[in-house]
């Protein structure tokens, strides 16, 4: 029967359902995340940068018990990350680079972020289906945008985050989108100005205007004189939530809708629309959710993230469409990337 079922995948474009884990597997692989997160904070990468250590060694390196620390490197190593040599000491690899602090890929503001805000966050959203109350304002106490304002640290943590984030995801967006073709740019919601900053610099004359929370322009204002860009860029401190300043061609908003729930999310996209001319362009980047079963895993969690973390939601392409008619916007086009968290979705005016 395996050859009828390949004929008839390839003629009829029937797809076998993916095989998923056993539910067992899936609950067990959590102990996973924390191990990465452990070792993320204890510096383990970058204790083994310079060649291979014993359990011993580095535990005394990194202030652990050796046992314990042996148990979760065993672990670790159990699913590709660090290896064990003929010695029994532990090394790194190329799973394990990503902890590095140079890194290309460094994800270790994220383990922060992870291991910090959003494991026990996560551990809450039982509370939040019954309640409706995100699981971070059941762990913390506050909402993350009250966090966010009255501790700096854990702030500063999730901005270094995003925008190492972002310095992942601009190649990807500035190849996808013409932004040769515009005058003007409006970053809403811009962070460190990673975006912004790599926008400018693929479009030599391009003008922009920064736009986001009073506390992050600061950082925003030093990386974008960093990149000499400062003559080409202005920065407007303000919410998009109560407006967005007008005179561009093209409004540009990133990973900051799926922060929020429908009713916000609205909020914002119309103080976009009433900031664009009659022939401006609003670029979303974000996730597109595939709502079918079976399918688009991973931005799924994404979305079961959101919704315990802000409050938000990943959008399909028909939520997006739902969210803008009201406020009289339409999608012209849609552009996926490899990342599968970045979508171009191109909007203008309803015709």
């Amino acid at each position: 029967m395996n050859w009828l079922w390949r004929w008839l995948s390839r003629v009829a474009g029937y797809q076998r359902q993916p095989r998923f884990p056993h539910l067992y597997w899936m609950l067990n692989t959590a102990w996973v995340s924390h191990a990465v997160y452990v070792v993320s904070e204890l510096d383990v990468a970058e204790q083994l940068r310079n060649g291979p250590l014993s359990i011993d060694e580095l535990s005394a390196r990194c202030g652990t018990m050796p046992a314990q620390l042996g148990q979760v490197m065993r672990a670790l190593a159990g699913f590709g990350v660090f290896r064990r040599d003929a010695l029994g000491r532990y090394a790194l690899n190329a799973a394990a680079r990503p902890l590095l602090h140079d890194a290309p890929f460094c994800i270790r503001s994220y383990a922060a972020v992870w291991g910090e805000q959003l494991a026990p966050a996560a551990c809450r959203m039982l509370d939040q289906v019954r309640d409706g109350r995100t699981g971070y304002a059941h762990a913390h106490g506050y909402t993350i945008w009250d966090h966010y304002r009255t501790d700096p640290a854990a702030a500063d943590t999730f901005d270094t985050f995003m925008s190492e984030a972002t310095d992942l995801h601009v190649k990807s967006i500035t190849v996808a989108y013409p932004f040769a073709r515009h005058r003007r740019v409006v970053d809403v919601g811009a962070g460190r100005g990673s975006l912004l900053t790599a926008v400018l610099q693929a479009a030599p004359q391009l003008r922009g205007v920064w736009y986001d929370r009073p506390e992050v322009l600061p950082a925003a204002e030093e990386a974008i004189e960093r990149a000499g860009l400062t003559a080409r860029c202005e920065l407007t401190p303000g919410s998009f939530l109560e407006a967005v300043p007008g005179g561009a061609d093209l409004y540009l908003i990133k990973h900051v809708l799926h922060d929020w729930a429908d009713e916000p999310a609205s909020r914002i996209l119309a103080n976009i629309a009433a900031a664009m001319g009659e022939e401006s362009r609003l670029l979303i980047v974000e996730a597109v959710l595939d709502d079918r079963d079976g399918r688009d895993g991973l931005t799924k969690l994404r979305d079961l993230e959101q919704m315990f973390w802000t409050g938000g939601r990943v959008r399909s392409q028909a939520e997006f469409d739902r969210l803008l008619a009201p406020v009289g916007l339409e999608i012209e086009s849609l552009t996926r990337t490899p990342i599968v968290d970045v979508c171009l979705l191109g909007v203008r005016r309803r015709r």
